[in-house]
């Protein structure tokens, strides 16, 4: 996905400028959400419709339930570490795109920082304007490379 230019009108580059930061807020607080154990946080970073899908297979619908997903799936780590960077956004008015690079750490057992298991890939969002902000309505995971023991799903 190539970069989109600004607007040159000076109050749709100031929209621009808000929906980009508000959408790479909401990257960021879905990595936050993650590593805190806030899955109701997390689930509130999508629309009611929202859809997460994780490689082939791995997928859930809906907000309702979402937090009970990612819990069973992550919540089973002692901890997580979730970067999010490379925000690359496209706006199309009330919509947007995003593709966004990851790298995570899962540990395995808190008294062993050494066991581990880790992922990278790619976050493709797709995302829409509500009223209370910008939510994904469909997160797609690519992952391209694992490393440390194997993840627990």
């Amino acid at each position: 996905m190539p970069p989109t230019k600004p607007p040159t009108a000076p109050a749709d580059q100031l929209q621009w400028l808000v929906d980009r930061a508000a959408i790479s807020d909401l990257l960021v607080d879905f990595a936050r959400a993650l590593d805190d154990k806030d899955w109701q946080g997390y689930a509130a970073d999508y629309t009611e419709d929202g859809v997460l899908a994780i490689g082939p297979g791995i997928t859930h619908t809906g907000r309702d339930g979402m937090a009970e997903f990612v819990a069973a799936s992550l919540g089973r780590y002692a901890g997580t570490h979730h970067l999010s960077t490379n925000h690359a956004i496209t706006v199309d008015g009330d919509s947007a795109t995003t593709r966004s690079y990851l790298v995570a750490a899962h540990v395995l057992d808190a008294d062993d920082p050494y066991r581990h298991a880790d992922g990278a890939g790619w976050y493709r969002c797709e995302l829409r304007r509500t009223a209370d902000g910008w939510r994904f309505t469909h997160v797609t995971l690519e992952i391209r490379y694992l490393s440390g023991e194997p993840l627990i799903h």
